[in-house]
């Protein structure tokens, strides 16, 4: 009996000593394990804090997809204040950022870590025309609406960046040669639809007559301002596509009739152009083509003059016609375009 009582205190002897070695090598294996989180932890930051892994400078900003706004003005665009850490730069956030600006369409922004750098891929938008943005009628309850004429570039969708030309040509834009007055904003959607019709009327036919401006200021009575001189359209509806087509087939008119003494050309009914004069005594008669119907008449009066006037009461009594079909195929395309190709800002 005295034999196990003495085995079984020497092999509690022994475990004792075994626990206490364990505990003391778990203590190492702990203390060893917090030293190696707290080196990476502390090497995490040290690179990330290191100047190795900071954007320093605009130069560290690769921009791509930009046609024509140079690459230094998309860098000045980003509000980012150097030195900055890679990992504080939110791709996102820089993206809305860019976006925000109206003249950048979508951004996408990627970081690098090899090396430390960001990539923006931009598309931007292409301005059509410079707008002149109507001020806002007195009772507008519009709390965005404009108190006073200003200037703004508008791409074909509608959407207006405000800006005038002088910084426009300072941030190095290309603008259009189109210039639209009295536009607003609320006009968006009308504008998409008209330009589309102008943009697929000119691809159509190349040689189509030069418009340089679009007079919005009474959306019931549009008028361009063309090569020929002022065209009143009316309001904006279907008859766009018909009355530019009427309006190329006048394309030799000034080999008719001089047209400083035309006032204005009235494409409202395109099937029946009128020429509203100061005098058509000055101008004659063409001769009739054998066969053909009138494609134009020629109403006269001083107090007609004016880019909304309506023709003069007097003029409408007895008008002159000059026999011309409307159905002869238009003439040889001239070299210059209605409207520039958009250009990129």
């Amino acid at each position: 009996m005295a034999d196990i009582i003495s085995i079984s205190r020497t092999e509690l002897a022994d475990r004792r000593r075994r626990l206490r070695q364990q505990r003391r090598w778990r203590a190492l294996q702990a203390t060893w394990r917090l030293s190696i989180v707290m080196g990476m932890a502390g090497g995490a930051v040290w690179l990330l804090t290191h100047p190795a892994w900071l954007i320093l400078s605009p130069q560290q900003v690769t921009v791509e997809g930009n046609r024509l706004l140079p690459d230094d003005k998309v860098r000045s665009l980003l509000e980012i204040d150097y030195p900055k850490a890679l990992w504080q730069l939110s791709s996102d956030a820089i993206a809305h950022q860019l976006e925000s600006k109206g003249i950048i369409a979508q951004a996408v922004v990627t970081r690098h870590l090899f090396p430390p750098s960001l990539t923006i891929e931009v598309k931007e938008r292409d301005p059509v025309a410079i707008a002149l943005l109507a001020p806002a009628s007195p009772g507008s309850t519009d709390p965005n609406a404009t108190t006073s004429t200003t200037t703004g570039l508008l791409d074909a969708t509608g959407f207006l960046v405000p800006m005038d030309e002088n910084s426009a040509l300072e941030a190095g834009l290309t603008l259009p040669s189109l210039r639209v007055i009295g536009f607003r904003p609320e006009q968006q959607d009308e504008w998409a639809s008209f330009y589309r019709d102008l943009s697929q009327h000119q691809q159509q036919f190349p040689g189509a007559i030069a418009i340089q401006e679009i007079d919005w200021r009474n959306a019931s009575n549009l008028i361009l301002r063309t090569e020929l001189g002022l065209v009143h359209l009316g309001g904006y509806d279907s008859r766009l596509p018909k009355q530019l087509r009427a309006l190329d087939q006048l394309r030799q008119l000034p080999t008719q009739i001089n047209l400083s003494q035309v006032i204005y050309i009235d494409l409202q009914n395109p099937d029946k152009p009128l020429l509203q004069t100061r005098d058509t005594r000055s101008f004659g008669t063409a001769p009739a083509t054998a066969g053909t119907q009138p494609a134009w008449e020629v109403r006269s009066g001083e107090n007609a003059f004016g880019e909304n006037a309506a023709p003069d009461a007097e003029a409408q009594d007895a008008p002159a016609e000059i026999p011309v079909s409307p159905d002869v195929a238009p003439a040889p395309a001239i070299p210059s375009p209605a409207i520039n190709a958009p250009a990129a800002w």
